[in-house]
């Protein structure tokens, strides 16, 4: 059983017709304190004994819980730890494998006609950074006339309000761009790079932009930038700003983005206009876009992500991934690489990054460099974090004493608090986050320590060693969802605790840093130039 440590868990859930059944695991004085709670109403659940030791049940008929049917609510299985009533109830935690199987069992109940439906839907929920508990969500539904039409109306007369004003500012930046549009009819040889989440230009949009000048491409296109972070800005404010954003938007021949770009949500860009999707990731680890759907992803037709014409990957076995992920035809996702990688392996870039690093800070040259780069905690932008608290500093500290480490930290520029470092543990720890570009960094590092981070794609090409620090896997995976687990990495050892972390990097024999192969290879930048820019449609 997974979440042995958990004395009170849920141990599997089924369906049998209407009845959901669920199977528990249970200290006996528990017996008579499960609940199925959520904001608004409680049902202390009645509990049977099955053949095994410590294990109960409970058969919920979805139609008739206490004489009635569910809410439109999400409710949580939750444990009363005492008879006090002002103890608040705990969620009970599921174990790992019941939190896998919880996608298989949403549920969809039609009836008046097939009009309208009944729905049970399950989700996980970190309770902390290594349990979860289990969400039910149920939901009543209506079929809808038009799919592609937004439903405002709502029993909350604050959501209904809200929706109105969406929709009306939805159509207003619509109406706009035409406008706009109209006013520049002729849009050849404008070329817009543009970022919503990462400001200033970098990665694949800044060497893209470095090859376009290289080759003098800026000579005949006018190149125009716009980089903002948007996700994390007021909702107002970013209204506004999109204004003038859409004017520029308005004149381009092609407009190169790297990310999720909420603003072509809400128009549709002239057939004059090409839209090129640059994906800054290098690997499909983690679930985006439409391989979200369901538990949080996109809208099925108001997407940006369906507006590209053309999206750019790293290589030819992940075109089925960001099939999925972009909800677009096979045929628009080109593997060309990635742009920023161009130069990675080019002996003289090396050398040039490497003394550069080293001159400006000294304390790197004469040590093993570890660098840790993990991603972000957190369900969105605004609110990324990253959990300091698993990593002992003291340990990690010593380490680098006895055996001539560095310890660099990189964090995800969405995590806006920095790592406190000590100042007895200064010479040896430090917080590089504020630099630029971290294929810079990888050049002078021994080890690499990430978790769920695409950087893993850059730096397995220089052939040294990579640590994943997954503490939270099961967590991460199962409420984050993903495409494939981090233990198929072939090139990556994975770590759950810290002690294992330090137990590797103890035994790993490092004599001096492994021998980089440098490569020449066609420049993603340039069949991005030659085949879409320089070629129009003809790729």
């Amino acid at each position: 059983m997974a979440n042995q440590e958990q004395n009170n868990c849920i141990l599997d859930i089924y369906w049998d017709r209407m009845f959901l059944n669920i199977i528990f695991h249970l200290e006996e004085k528990y017996v008579n304190k499960i609940f199925l709670c959520s904001k608004k109403e409680e049902y202390n659940l009645n509990l049977e004994k099955t053949d095994n030791e410590n294990e109960y049940y409970t058969k919920l008929n979805i139609t008739n819980i206490n004489g009635k049917m569910l809410e439109n609510e999400n409710y949580e299985f939750k444990i009363k730890i005492d008879d006090n009533e002002e103890l608040p109830y705990m969620p009970l935690p599921i174990t790992n494998t019941l939190g896998y199987k919880l996608d298989t069992l949403d549920k969809v109940f039609r009836y008046y006609r097939y009009i309208y439906a009944y729905t049970i839907n399950f989700d996980v929920k970190a309770i902390n950074e290594t349990a979860l508990t289990c969400i039910v969500r149920s939901e009543y539904m209506k079929q809808i006339k038009n799919p592609r039409k937004r439903c405002i109306s709502n029993k909350n007369i604050i959501k209904t309000i809200n929706g109105i004003v969406l929709d009306i500012g939805e159509r207003f930046l619509s109406a706009l761009y035409h406008i706009f549009s109209f006013m520049h009819p002729i849009k050849k040889n404008k070329i817009l790079l543009m970022s919503e989440t990462r400001a200033p230009i970098s990665g694949n949009l800044k060497a893209l932009d470095q090859r376009l000048k290289e080759r003098n491409i800026d000579k005949k296109y006018k190149i125009s930038y716009s980089f903002s972070t948007t996700l994390q800005e007021n909702v107002v404010y970013t209204f506004f700003k999109w204004i003038g954003l859409l004017w520029k938007i308005s004149k381009q021949e092609f407009i190169f983005v790297d990310d999720y770009s909420p603003i072509y949500k809400f128009i549709n860009l002239s057939k004059k206009t090409k839209l090129i999707q640059v994906w800054h990731a290098g690997v499909g680890f983690k679930s985006v876009g439409y391989s979200r759907f369901g538990f949080g992803g996109p809208e099925p037709y108001n997407s940006c992500h369906r507006k590209y014409d053309y999206a750019i990957v790293g290589e030819e076995n992940l075109i089925p991934v960001y099939e999925e992920v972009f909800g677009i035809d096979k045929k628009k996702i080109l593997p060309y690489g990635l742009a920023r990688m161009d130069y990675f392996l080019d002996k003289n870039k090396i050398e040039k990054t490497t003394n550069k690093l080293y001159n400006a800070h000294p304390e790197l040259k004469n040590k093993k460099v570890i660098l840790f780069a993990p991603t972000f905690r957190g369900r969105r932008q605004s609110k990324a974090y990253y959990p300091y608290e698993m990593l002992d500093l003291s340990r990690i500290y010593k380490l680098c004493e006895e055996q001539n480490y560095i310890f660099i930290v990189k964090m995800h520029p969405f995590v806006k608090q920095n790592i406190e470092i000590p100042e007895e543990y200064s010479s040896l720890i430090k917080d590089f986050s504020s630099y630029t570009d971290i294929n810079d960094l990888f050049y002078v590092t021994d080890i690499l320590i990430t978790d769920y981070s695409s950087n893993v794609y850059e730096f397995s090409k220089l052939n040294r060693p990579i640590l994943l620090y997954a503490f939270d896997l099961d967590n991460y995976q199962l409420v984050n969802k993903v495409h494939r687990s981090v233990n198929e990495y072939e090139f990556a050892r994975v770590c759950k605790t810290f002690d294992e972390l330090i137990n590797n990097i103890e035994n790993l024999k490092l004599e001096g840093k492994r021998e980089i192969e440098y490569k020449e290879h066609q420049k993603a930048s340039d069949l991005i130039i030659d085949n879409i820019i320089l070629r129009g449609n003809k790729c």
